[in-house]
């Protein structure tokens, strides 16, 4: 499950690495199957959740401090994993919601900073193409800080099939072309899926054919482009702030 998506498919678990994530899967009240535990360098702020685990009943594993560094996705942690049940997210049927949908994203911290940064900015439901990385990998969980447990993931949706599962306008942040972001008006009206492309070559033909608008950030031109964690900040507070601004 460290290492490989198609074990944490078959398993429908995975890992969550530091205190923060296990602070929040208890809040949430999330299924955690075990807890792993580093042999040395347990500090007290995760001992303290240990026994909250121990107190629902939830196993307990001591590793050697090499296996355990070797399966954690980050050093110098803090000496505990564990092991939690994927949810199970039934698809929905045109839903009236915003979306941000991740077309090709190939870097799990990327994924994970991208489904933070949806939640943060009031976007609850996250959906990728087949050729993204796994939302549920160590390494997302971990960028995403929490954020996975708010929100409703649907992987492997192609983007011909955006308009059967979500009642909204299909936007598409595209560096290439279309209208200014800023300038345009009228984009954030209703429910939106913002469409954000891969970290090399932006978004699929696949993924522009679908598209109702197509919307770009003026950049500076002393600077090429934006990594997508940003560009996607940009656009869904620029959302936002439109919409708030709206509501006074």
């Amino acid at each position: 499950m460290a290492q490989s998506a198609r074990a944490i498919r078959a398993e429908r678990a995975t890992l969550a690495e530091g205190a923060h994530l296990a602070q929040t899967a208890l809040e949430r009240d999330i299924k955690v199957q075990a807890v792993l535990l580093r042999a040395k360098g347990l500090n007290n702020e995760a001992a303290a959740l240990l026994e909250k685990f121990l107190q629902k009943g939830v196993q307990a594993f001591v590793l050697d401090s090499l296996l355990f560094d070797a399966i954690s996705p980050v050093e110098h942690g803090a000496g505990l994993m564990i092991e939690i049940s994927l949810p199970t997210v039934q698809r929905p049927r045109a839903m009236p919601t915003d979306v941000l949908y991740l077309d090709g994203i190939q870097d799990p911290g990327n994924i994970g900073t991208l489904i933070r940064t949806a939640v943060a900015s009031g976007v609850h439901s996250i959906a990728s193409s087949p050729e993204c990385a796994h939302f549920w990998s160590p390494k997302a969980l971990r960028a995403g800080m929490g954020a996975h447990f708010a929100a409703a993931l649907y992987e492997n949706v192609k983007p011909q099939e955006l308009r059967e599962l979500f009642d909204a306008r299909i936007l598409a942040a595209d560096a290439r072309g279309g209208s200014d972001l800023y300038l345009s008006e009228g984009w954030e009206a209703g429910h939106t899926v913002w469409m954000m492309g891969s970290e090399g070559q932006g978004l699929s033909q696949a993924a522009l054919a679908v598209t109702d608008e197509r919307l770009y950030i003026p950049i500076d031109h002393d600077c090429e482009s934006l990594n997508v964690s940003a560009a996607a900040a940009v656009c869904l507070f620029e959302q936002r702030r439109r919409r708030l601004t709206q509501k006074r």
